[in-house]
């Protein structure tokens, strides 16, 4: 293997080890986030609409969680009142690896 190769290698590596955990404490954090890949049919014509298929009750309880961690209302500010302020969820997960 050629110094060139094995230094795109080593750099791809470097990158994946710092990116997994981020990930992993992301999906973890905030499942609501990847919920669109369990949508049905239905669900998956209401969201290309522009609709959010979730409940407004779990829309909300989502939301004040996300709130009281200071992050992003996610799918729309359902029982949000300002967004002022907040952070994106991966800026979150950031945050707290870089606090390690």
């Amino acid at each position: 293997m050629s110094s060139k190769k094995r230094s795109n290698k080593a750099l791809l590596k470097a990158i994946m080890d710092k990116e997994i955990p981020l990930r992993e404490m992301h999906g973890e954090l905030f499942p609501e986030e990847y919920d669109h890949y369990y949508d049905s049919n239905v669900e998956a014509k209401v969201r290309n609409r522009g609709e959010n298929p979730m409940s407004v009750d779990y829309q909300r309880e989502v939301n004040l969680r996300r709130f009281a961690m200071g992050v992003e209302p996610f799918g729309g500010s359902v029982g949000i009142n300002s967004t002022k302020g907040l952070i994106s969820s991966w800026q979150y997960c950031q945050n707290k690896i870089d606090q390690k």
